[in-house]
Order: C-alpha cells, then structure tokens, then sequence
C-alpha cells in the first residue's frame, strides 16, 4: 500500500481527524488536516451517533473534492476491536502462518467466518521467542463503519484499529527501537482509554472501559447538569473558578483510571519479568485536566509527559494540526502507514471490497487487452486471404503486421500475469478451513476431566463433608488434581495431512501408590480412547509418551499449620490450588491484576498482596475470606506424577478405524 501520499482518517466522540502526508525519500511533510467537530459528541445520551458521522464526514468531503490523492486508511476503535497477544514455540519461519491460525482461532473470542482479522509477529535480537499480535473485528461492525463512507462516496483502502495506528504514529515520531527505554501510551479516549506497550522490540495492548466520558458522568453526578453543561464545565477547568470543586467531583474517576494503568502495566510485567518500563506519554484530550498527569505519575511512579508535538513531520505553517496534535496521532499513524511506514502493517479491510477494488482499476487494462488480442487474430485469419490476392505482387506486409501480432501476444501476456495477481480466493479458503479445529480445546478439556475421574476417587472425597474427607487415610485416597497442563502445537511435515500436538500433563495425589493409580487410570483411558467417532483428534498411543514407565514421581510435604506454602497466581486466588495452562503456547485471554496471593492449605484466611494500590484499606480486615476447612494432616506426603501424550488433528467427520496403531503410524 505504499504511496508518495495518503490519508489518515480517525472518528472519534468529539470530532473527525484527518491528516494527509507526503513523502519525500526519508522526509515526511504534512500536506493537509482537517478537524470537523460534531455537533454534539457522540456519548451524550439519546444522540444518532451514525447521523452525527454522517455529517461530519459530508462536510470534510465538500472541503476536499479530490480524495485519490494516495491510499485512504481509516480506524475503528480498540474497544470495538479485539487484540490478543501469544508466545509462539521455536519453528522455522515458514511454519509460523500456520501456527497462528491455530491460535486465532482459540484466541479470537467469535467464529473465525464472522471476524475480520490480520496478524503480526514480533521478535527480539538474539532471543529465539516469537510472539504474535492478533487483531480482529466482527464483519458487522466493519461494514457498518464502511457503509457510512460509502454513502458519501469514499471508500477506504485500509482499515486498522486506533491502538495500533497510535503505536504506529508514535514508533516513528520517537524511533522506538527493541533497545530503546520501555515506553507506555496511554491514550485515553472518550468511552474508553488504550494502553499500549512498546518494549524490547514488541508490542502490547489493552483497552479497559474508562475515558472522558467517565469524568463528565462523575460532574453530571455532583453539580445536577446537563450532559451539554457538564461537557463544556470539565473542558473549563484549567481557568474555572470552581476548579477546586471540578477536579473533586472527578477525583474518584482519577483513582479508577490510575488503578486499571496499574493493574495492566502488573500484568504485562508479569508476563515478562525482564521488562523495565520507564516513561508513559499521554495522548487525547482528556490529558488536558488539570492534576491528571501529576495524580498519574504518583500512582505508577513514573515519568509522564504530554505530547504536544510530533519531531519528525514537517508541519509548515499550519496552527490548527499544532493545536490539535495531542488528539490526532491516530491520524497520523493511519497516513504513516498508507506511506508504507508503519511498524505494525496489519488490514482489516474485507477481501471483498480489496478484490472489487483491483479488477475496478484493472478493468481497462483487461479490456484493451483483449481487443489487441481479437484484431491480432483478425489479421492472422486475414494474412493468407491477403497473401492469395496479392499472389502475383511481390509486396511484402510482413514489416507491418508482425509488430501487431507482437504487440497482442505481449498484451496477453500482460493479460494473464494480472489474472494471477487478482486472484486472491486463496486466502477465504485457508481462514474458512480454520473453523475445524475450534472444537479442539473443549474436547481436550473434556478428556482430561474423564481421566482424573477415572481414578474413581472414594464417595467420601466428593461429598464436601471435611469430616467424611478425613475417613479416608491420605495415602488411601483414590484422587487425582491436576497441576499443569503445556502443549506445543507441531505443524503437518513432509506428507502428513494435519498437526499434531505434543501434551503434557502433571497431575498430583496423597495416594502411595500414585503410579500405578495413574497407569490404571489416565494411561488406561488414554489406550481405551485413543479414536473415537466424532472426536477432532486421535490419541497416538504408540508413542513411548504415552508409556508407564515415562511417568515421572517427586515428592514433597506440605507444611505446617503455622507455616503456609505461597502458590502465586496472576490475576489472584481461585481457591485451595491453582490450575496453570502453561508452556510453550497460550491459552485463553484472561488478563488478570498482576496479585499475588498467599494460601494457608491446613486452613486459614486469604491474605491479598496485589501491586495495585487500594489507598489506606486493608481489604484482610474489611472483607476477610475464609478457607476451607482443612482436610489433611500437616505431614501429609504429595506425589506428582507427570504424564505425556501425543495427539493428531484429523477431520472430525471422517469414520474412525478400528486399529488404533495404525492411526498413530499415520502421524509420523
């Protein structure tokens, strides 16, 4: 998509923005803005938000009568939008594409046929890791936001959404590179605020439901106003002379926001302990209240500062973009990327609308095409009429209709070399086909549960009566929890049809005979299951992973009552014991606070120990929860035993054989 010129166009709840640039070799100019205020803003109760963009768009569109002055790139919201991020395992690059359509389709919470959705890979110098930006928006939402351009005669030629073009427009204007200082932005819109991460080469995002509109609520709440008054009192309150009073009534709002930056940035740290985030810049208006970056650099202890200019474009003399810099970085970064600048080049465009877009320009090219092609064969079926004519006369045309037939032939060529190009039902294809494993992760979770049970654990252990629990010895207790569970997902090699998925399971049990009440449970089941009729996989039970003697035993006590282990959990507690989906690939999009947790298992309270900051209240004393009651004794011996397994994807519809060794042959 790169052009010399391209428009960035952003909608957002209080006005449009649309930037134009020009590039020349390395320098980039700004060609034209635009900023078109709505006549309201979106958020105020009982407004027709698709009216109100309507006429926006409308009266930059009679500013600017000639659009196709480059591509034309559009955003939709993040909080309309989905990002979710994985760590992908060490495989060749060529592997990769197909690892993670793997992942979007467990990631990507709708059918992937209803979602619009691209990728992009992020890697370290000198790390082997490879982790992967997923990003997708329902088909709906998108051609709903094309339609209002289409009504007014505009169509976009690129669709991103607004967290990525930020980071887009900010890695240029500030040279992030993987060494630079780990850098948050924080742009805070009106319905909902983005936090993006740019930090040792790769990127990450979340938006959470707190923005402008929040602090106009909370006015709304203390002073008795209109949603019109409480708008223009808050955009007043650097020079109002109740300015005490405003920043007051939004205090609570400044406590919120601080704790949802503080409960992300805990996250993300989390993930990569490595990680050392230095600076935050704050993008949007709503960076304009007075106390807000001061508040904000208390909570997170850490540097903050506003942008107000962009270093690396060449403004000329324009004062409404120096005005409006601070809300148009969206902007920006879309036309950044129409120029062919953008670290993140991802487009959620419709196939559709691209492929209508390629045979409406080549049209003509097809047509002349052709018509060479007709007159060159005309006049090869006319030479040998012409020939016998003219059979007596030593005139030689050949110098005249051999560079015609040339010319068609080349045409032709030309012809055919475009159909290639255009033909892109490829890829509708491949990301149809993906649905087919979606059912995957449910069956697993499925099998796992009927493999603990298995086990066929004592009537006692299930009935939640601590006293009917401690009848049963420990070391006689048929019960098995399950502690971790990792996979590594291993794409079809040579001739192999599909994937396979290496599984490792660790289990643990009080029982003193643990192996062999895994081997005449999960092992066992593991052989008795290895096909099944409609299951999307077959168990290679073959393979020496699956093998009693792979299983591997550790011991370990648990302490004391007066001395508590410390599981730790992100995003805090679940209960006694904490059930981890780790490893080499990624699980679920649960993104929790960053809290740890401290468990008494012989029974006792739960103690928080979140980063996140909660003010003076010490939530042990105000909301104490209470364990359960404890069901072992304090010396208590633990085995965990690991068990591992290979399955191979196949199509769920197909008969199942009845040889299950030739089923694991297949997969290798």
């Amino acid at each position: 998509m790169a052009s010399s010129s391209a428009w960035g166009i952003e909608i957002g709840s209080y006005a449009l923005k649309a930037v134009r640039l020009e590039r020349n070799g390395d320098d980039v100019t700004l060609a034209d803005f635009a900023y078109v205020p709505h006549k309201k803003v979106l958020s105020t109760p009982d407004v027709d938000g698709d009216e109100m963009i309507r006429l926006a768009i409308g009266q930059f569109m009679s500013q600017q009568p000639d659009m196709r002055q480059g591509p034309i790139l559009i955003s939709v919201p993040g909080n309309g939008a989905f990002a979710r991020f994985a760590k992908l395992p060490p495989v060749e690059p060529k592997k990769v594409p197909d690892i993670v359509k793997f992942e979007a389709v467990q990631q990507i919470p709708f059918p992937i046929e209803e979602v619009e959705w691209d990728y992009e890979t992020f890697t370290s110098e000198g790390s082997p890791e490879v982790e992967v930006g997923i990003f997708a928006i329902t088909k709906g939402a998108v051609q709903a936001r094309l339609n209002l351009y289409n009504e007014l005669g505009l169509t976009p030629d690129g669709i991103n959404i607004s967290p990525v073009a930020a980071y887009n427009g900010l890695q240029y204007d500030m040279n992030l590179e993987p060494d630079s200082p780990g850098t948050i932005i924080l742009d805070i819109g009106t319905a909902s605020t983005d936090l993006i991460i740019a930090e040792g080469g790769r990127t990450w995002i979340r938006t959470f439901p707190i923005g402008g509109h929040n602090f106009t609520e909370a006015l709304i709440s203390s002073f008795k106003l209109t949603y019109s008054k409480a708008e223009k009192l808050k955009s007043e309150a650097q020079t109002s002379k109740y300015r005490r009073q405003i920043l007051s009534a939004m205090r609570p709002v400044f406590g919120d926001l601080a704790q949802d930056v503080q409960r992300s940035i805990g996250y993300y740290q989390s993930l990569h302990r490595e990680a050392n985030l230095t600076r935050l810049i704050g993008v949007g208006s709503t960076f304009k209240l007075p106390g807000l970056r001061k508040f904000l650099s208390q909570q997170v202890q850490m540097e903050i500062s506003r942008l107000d200019e962009l270093k690396r474009l060449a403004t000329g003399t324009n004062p409404q973009f120096a005005e409006h810099v601070l809300n148009s970085v969206t902007a920006y970064g879309l036309a950044l990327q129409g120029l062919g600048l953008a670290a993140i080049d991802v487009n959620l465009i419709p196939i559709s609308v691209v492929r209508d877009r390629l045979w409406g320009e080549k049209i003509k090219w097809f047509g002349a095409a052709a018509a060479m092609v007709v007159f060159g064969s005309m006049i090869a079926f006319a030479r040998p009429m012409i020939d016998s004519r003219y059979t007596n006369q030593p005139s030689d045309f050949s110098h005249e209709i051999d560079p015609i037939i040339g010319r068609a032939q080349s045409l032709k060529t030309e012809f055919d070399k475009i159909t290639q190009e255009t033909e892109i039902t490829a890829k509708p294809m491949n990301i149809r086909g993906m649905i087919d494993n979606r059912d995957v992760w449910p069956q697993i979770t499925a099998d796992i549960a009927s493999m603990l049970a298995a086990a066929k654990p004592q009537p006692e252990l299930l009935s939640g009566d601590p006293e009917q629990i401690k009848s049963i010895p420990p070391a006689q207790r048929r019960m098995l929890e399950l502690e971790s569970l990792d996979y590594v997902f291993v794409p079809p090699r040579g001739d192999e049809t599909y994937p396979q998925m290496r599984l490792r399971m660790k289990v643990k049990t009080s029982n003193k005979d643990s192996v062999a009440l895994v081997n005449r449970s999960v092992i066992q089941w593991l052989e008795k299951n290895a096909e099944r009729k409609g299951t999307p996989y077959r168990i290679l039970k073959d393979e020496p992973q699956t093998r009693p003697q792979t299983v591997r035993v550790d011991t370990f006590k648990t302490p004391p009552d007066d001395k508590a282990a410390s599981p730790t959990g992100r995003g805090g507690d679940r209960g006694n014991f904490e059930t981890q989906f780790s490893g080499k690939g990624r699980m679920g999009g649960f993104e929790g606070g960053g809290g740890e947790a401290t468990v008494n298992p012989a029974g006792g309270r739960y103690v928080p120990q979140g980063r996140g900051s909660m003010g003076n209240s010490n939530l042990e004393t105000l909301a104490p929860l209470p364990m359960p009651a404890a069901t072992l004794p304090p010396d208590t011996e633990y085995y965990q035993v690991e068990v591992s397994w290979i399955i191979q994807l196949v199509d769920p519809h197909a008969p199942a054989t009845t040889d299950g060794a030739d089923a694991g042959k297949e997969g290798k």
